[in-house]
């Protein structure tokens, strides 16, 4: 599995996902996508915004806000 990998699944989602819904949809371990994630982030192939635990918990359809968590999407390719 690699960065290309991530793209076509962020794209075939149309929306903004975590890191861990990244890694449950792919069945890969966190700490892999998040290696391919920064790499993908530094080279500008998708983008990403955070949100603080309030309106994280709002965005995800949660009751108790835990953290703020960080949100990584691509709606076109770039290449």
């Amino acid at each position: 599995m690699g960065q290309q990998e991530v793209i076509n699944f962020l794209l075939k989602q149309n929306k903004p996902l975590s890191r861990g819904q990244i890694a449950d949809g792919m069945n890969e371990c966190a700490e892999k996508i998040s290696h391919i994630l920064k790499k993908l982030l530094k080279g500008n192939d998708i983008k990403c915004f955070e949100l603080d635990r309030y309106k994280s918990a709002e965005f995800l359809g949660m009751k108790h806000p835990r953290r703020r968590i960080r949100f990584y999407y691509c709606f076109t390719t770039q290449k």
